[in-house]
């Protein structure tokens, strides 16, 4: 069979095309080859055009991958939906519906604080480990109100501080409002809308890359079960992490994000969720030079080291166990870059190095 005719409009786009995948397969390999991840996997959209995903190592198009703290962008897009029907309010105290912040300075935190990680809660909560190491085991309803009384460590709109404890408090809050568990949240307010089968709080064990070998938690080698320690404690999917998606699936939800999450929010609220808040959340206490990027409502903003030279205008998140979304309007562009690279432990190489040469790479050919 012959090669098909390119007119000389198209053949440059397809020879781009063509390089910019050969550029992002080296990477991945070079990745597995330089004991970075052992498995690996990306998608790409630039300028609305879909390339074919990539894998490398022991992945494959179908492999999930645990997210992290990728999820936390589906925590907001959940919580801005019952906003956005009137179930929360962005700017009211959240000591409305949780006692444990209705006195002293938590009585002014609000779920904008907590989005935005300016409640001035610290960014751990260690009541999982506590429960552990006391062998009380793990009991949800004692956890959450753990959770619920830990002390502010600045007081709120007057530091960023980034607080896995903060989502996971939007979690608790969330829940007590609407009477809800957490997961059935997410899955009717976000995933249903999104359709597609590739992102999931439940993953097949089979279906998912391992992530890290933890036999002093009793754990084992933990696969298909969330890495996260507190989000584990609290039974999987939670406000901090417990998302697991395929790269393409974590590519549809990037692309909602890029095309304004319509049929999921309002245009009000998605374009509040781009918007940059700290000079507004911090007042007098902002500076320019701190913390060094922007923050949107749950969106990372300009994080120069892994969204690359050419991410200055991109949102997205990153993930500790070594994933990314970057999303940049502004190219059409969406990276979602997925690794296992805390397996089997989390003492290697953070593949931050990684995220930012992908990021170049795309930035490149955009």
């Amino acid at each position: 069979m012959s090669a098909p005719h390119l007119s000389p409009m198209q053949a440059p786009a397809f020879s781009s095309r063509t390089q910019l995948r050969g550029a992002l397969q080296r990477l991945l390999n070079e990745a597995v080859a330089d004991g970075i991840a052992p498995a690996v996997s990306c998608a790409v959209v630039l300028g609305g055009s879909e390339l074919p995903v990539l894998t490398a190592g022991k992945a494959g198009p179908d492999t999930f991958f645990d997210l992290a703290s990728i999820t936390k962008l589906f925590t907001t897009i959940t919580t801005l939906a019952l906003v956005d029907r009137g179930v929360l309010e962005l700017d009211a105290p959240i000591g409305r519906h949780l006692r444990a912040y209705s006195r002293g300075k938590k009585s002014t935190v609000t779920l904008r604080h907590l989005l935005t990680h300016t409640s001035g809660l610290p960014s751990e909560w260690k009541g999982w480990h506590t429960s552990l190491s006391e062998g009380r085991g793990f009991h949800r309803t004692e956890l959450i109100a753990d959770l619920l009384t830990l002390d502010l460590a600045a007081a709120p709109g007057t530091r960023f501080e980034y607080s896995c404890a903060g989502f996971n408090t939007i979690m608790a809050l969330a829940e007590q409002v609407t009477g809800t568990p957490w997961a059935e949240l997410v899955e009717y307010w976000v995933l249903e809308r999104l359709a597609t089968h590739d992102i999931t709080g439940t993953p097949r064990l089979e279906h998912c890359a391992p992530t890290e070998y933890q036999p002093g938690l009793g754990r084992g080698m933990v696969r298909g079960i969330v890495h996260d320690e507190a989000a584990w404690s609290l039974g999987g999917l939670s406000g901090n992490a417990g998302m697991f998606a395929t790269a393409d699936g974590l590519r549809v939800f990037g692309t909602s994000l890029l095309e304004g999450l319509p049929g999921i929010l309002s245009p009000t609220l998605a374009a509040d969720m781009w918007r940059r808040q700290l000079p507004e959340m911090l007042g007098a206490h902002f500076t320019a030079d701190e913390p060094g990027f922007g923050q949107g409502l749950g969106l990372r903003i300009n994080q120069q080291p892994w969204m690359g030279d050419g991410g200055a205008r991109a949102r997205g998140h990153g993930g500790f166990t070594g994933t990314s979304l970057l999303v940049d309007k502004s190219k059409g562009v969406v990276i979602a870059l997925l690794t296992n690279r805390v397996n089997p432990s989390r003492d290697g190489d953070d593949a931050t190095g990684l995220r930012k040469s992908v990021s170049d790479v795309v930035y490149s050919f955009a």
